[in-house]
């Protein structure tokens, strides 16, 4: 599960960093780029050893643990690949050549840029970790979580299937949802949710998501990526986006048409009534129609996409 599962968090996350450098500075972050995600599939287990713990608890700790491995052997890749580019800036302004020095310290930027983001994926993973061995030792029940949020920033809050007060997501809140809980995002906020044996879902900020069960999810309003490696569906007030094994967005913006986006795979995309279904594939996009259902699905640019995951 933690390499698929990490390989689909990966694979778009350096397509957009590169756009725009001289040749040779291109040509060796392209090269780095698909070294790091060749290595990236491989798992390392860290040395500490857990007592048994729920099978949910489990597959969480082998997804971080993947996670961290990952991070960190992306790292390396991408020290490597600073260097050379400072090395290259350092003979571009020793040769005088302006158009050489700006190519060169545009690919220095991004190199300190992607080493940043890694850094910062692997210290996430690791904070995760560390509520995985507390829940463990809490005796949390597999019965009571039906989503662990390994990424949590800014204004995330959850209010509970069972009523009352809706509680923010801190440093000090376990970072599990229980059947039924909606899940909502401020302004500022973003937050992933693994799911056990299907997948990670990413919300975006403002946003709100109810995961009525193991294979489905309800999203209330806003945008969400959908990663998933099994059968799932999310609905809307709206539609219906039934997937098997993908990665899509679905967003239900208030004023706007409810709409998917296929980065990988397809969907079968469907009024909440079921009167119309289109089959949507990979870079393709649909949306509602004023009479209600989808329209046919056309050509998505995926170039010009705001990618917010990544963010």
């Amino acid at each position: 599960m933690g390499s698929i599962l990490s390989q689909s968090l990966s694979i778009y996350r350096y397509k957009r960093q590169y756009r725009g450098l001289g040749v040779a500075a291109f040509l060796l972050a392209l090269l780095v780029s698909t070294t790091a995600q060749a290595q990236s599939g491989g798992t390392d287990s860290m040395s500490a050893q857990f007592p048994p713990m729920p099978p949910y608890l489990t597959l969480v700790n082998d997804w971080l643990q993947t996670e961290v491995a990952d991070a960190r052997k992306a790292q390396a890749v991408n020290q490597n690949t600073l260097d050379a580019c400072r090395a290259l800036l350092n003979r571009a302004r020793d040769a005088s050549n302006p158009t050489a020095v700006a190519a060169a310290q545009r690919a220095v930027n991004t190199a300190e840029e992607v080493l940043g983001k890694n850094r910062l994926r692997e210290q996430r993973a690791l904070k995760a970790l560390a509520w995985v061995e507390r829940l463990r030792k809490e005796g949390n029940s597999s019965k009571t979580v039906a989503g662990f949020m390994p990424r949590i920033e800014g204004t995330v809050e959850i209010q509970p299937a069972s009523g009352g007060a809706a509680r923010p997501v801190t440093g000090d809140t376990p970072p599990i949802l229980g059947p039924g809980d909606t899940l909502r995002t401020g302004l500022d906020g973003h937050a992933d949710v693994l799911l056990s044996e299907v997948g990670i879902l990413s919300l975006d900020s403002g946003s709100a998501l109810v995961l009525s069960e193991a294979g489905a999810a309800a999203l209330v309003y806003g945008e969400i990526l959908c990663r998933v490696r099994r059968k799932f569906e999310v609905r809307t007030q709206d539609v219906a986006v039934a997937v098997r094994g993908t990665q899509f967005v679905v967003r239900e913006i208030p004023g706007k048409p409810a709409s998917v986006v296929v980065i990988d795979g397809t969907v079968a995309f469907s009024d909440i009534k079921g009167a119309k279904t289109v089959l949507v594939g990979a870079g393709q996009q649909s949306y509602l129609l004023p009479d209600g259902t989808p329209a046919e699905p056309v050509k998505a640019n995926l170039q010009e996409m705001k990618k917010w995951w990544e963010e």
